[in-house]
């Protein structure tokens, strides 16, 4: 189990990362444990991107290319981008229908993430939001993503599918 998400929050993560037909971006990778579980139950290319520095909220925490490398070895179809989300969005290519918004947890860092990859996301594609509630761990959830989520839960492009833990789930739909 990824030491830093619940079972919930894996169980929910999985069931859309095996929805994904074109593929599957993961911003803040850390050490590959999250992707892992993703890459067991999907079958299209997954691409992860983190600058591997110290955490936003825990300076002490911080990824490893080694581990990332090693959780993923399995899978033949994964790519990893070591730079900032935003330098990777300016030149992206690959079409994906589910993200998985992860990084820097700062609330300037999260609402660029989600200007810069929601527009790009297939329409009818999902993208989930992690740490932004408190979950059954005593974990509080981030300020950041929980500022986001508040000013996007009712955009009309955009509908809530899921809330489990400190994530929730929205669709594309305009």
């Amino acid at each position: 189990m990824a030491r830093y998400s619940t079972e919930s929050d894996l169980t929910l993560l999985r069931k859309y990362a095996s929805t994904a037909k074109m593929g599957i971006v993961e911003i803040g990778v850390l050490d590959g444990e999250t992707t892992k579980e993703m890459g067991l139950v999907s079958k299209v290319p997954i691409y992860g991107i983190d600058p591997i520095i110290p955490d936003s909220m825990n300076r002490s925490l911080i990824g490893s290319v080694e581990l990332i490398t090693r959780h993923m070895a399995f899978y033949k179809d994964f790519h990893f981008f070591k730079n900032y989300s935003h330098d990777v969005a300016k030149d992206w290519k690959y079409k994906f229908d589910f993200i998985w918004l992860d990084g820097d947890h700062t609330y300037e860092a999260v609402k660029t993430d989600f200007n810069d990859w929601i527009p790009m996301l297939e329409l009818n594609g999902f993208f989930a939001l992690h740490d932004v509630f408190p979950n059954v761990e005593g974990f509080k959830g981030w300020p950041g993503p929980r500022r986001l989520y508040d000013e996007i839960k009712n955009l009309p492009n955009l509908k809530q599918t899921d809330l489990c833990n400190s994530m929730v789930v929205f669709q594309k739909i305009a």
